[in-house]
């Protein structure tokens, strides 16, 4: 499909928790509509989804991975707060990096940049060279769920709060052109009443916020890929896919006339 190799075509994969299982479905028809995507951007579990792609694994590979740990995810951010002296967030963790194929941004297939935030200052973080373990994992450290991270000097907390959607890091870094992939739609949630209870009031001021933040980024985006993951259950990694594949399948024209 790509027809001008002076093009460079990024993909800006949002954070969004176990909603991010939906990337691998849009990685998954790019795939089959044979879209070369030359860079890469993420935060939390759009860093991971980001990450592992680059450093070889396809949408297949992917689904297989979130499908083994998908239980774990589950529980953990089924949580407002994890207990003290939980051990099974640095388990996941921990396993998570043994299945990372690389250990520095620069032996990945393609060039992937991700955010966290500074703890101290709230400042986004964005991170493309040397280790990569220590910033992805401060990356998808999402509050009350995983320890803060410690990175040198450097305390990360997850990139979703300062830069959850890094579309103007792929511009820095000589995107002509930009997908973005949004996973914050207050409107496919529960809607609001005021017996709403205090997860579900949580969890629709999070997606709030985050849409809020990642709005200046998203509308320097050139096509933003926004699944309707309404009624998805945590544990369903499948329907995430699916989602994200029809959601990008939608879009078809307007990614072949992007690339044009």
């Amino acid at each position: 499909m790509r027809t001008c190799r002076k093009q460079k075509l990024g993909l800006a994969l949002s954070s969004g928790g176990v909603l991010g299982y939906a990337h691998i479905g849009v990685l998954r028809a790019l795939e089959d509509l044979h879209v070369e995507i030359d860079l890469f951007s993420g935060a939390s579990m759009g860093a991971l989804v980001a990450v592992f792609n680059a450093a070889g694994l396809d949408s297949a590979a992917l689904e297989t991975l979130s499908v083994k740990y998908s239980p774990q995810v589950a529980m953990l951010l089924a949580s407002v707060v994890s207990v003290g002296g939980l051990t099974t967030p640095r388990r996941l963790r921990a396993a998570l990096r043994k299945e990372l194929p690389v250990t520095v941004f620069e032996a990945l297939q393609k060039p992937v940049c991700i955010a966290a935030t500074d703890v101290q200052t709230g400042r986004a973080l964005v991170f493309d060279s040397g280790e990569i373990w220590g910033p992805l994992s401060g990356s998808f450290c999402f509050p009350g769920v995983f320890p803060v991270a410690k990175f040198g000097d450097q305390y990360l907390l997850d990139g979703g709060m300062s830069l959850p959607v890094p579309v103007t890091e792929l511009r820095k870094r000589g995107a002509t052109n930009v997908i973005a992939v949004s996973l914050y739609d207050p409107l496919q949630e529960q809607e609001y009443k005021p017996s709403l209870n205090i997860p579900k009031l949580l969890e629709r001021s999070l997606n709030l916020m985050l849409k809020n933040i990642a709005q200046p980024e998203l509308e320097r985006a050139d096509l933003v890929i926004q699944p309707d993951l309404k009624g998805c259950e945590p544990s369903d990694v499948h329907e995430y896919v699916v989602r994200g594949y029809d959601a990008a399948m939608s879009r078809k024209a307007e990614i072949e006339a992007l690339l044009a």
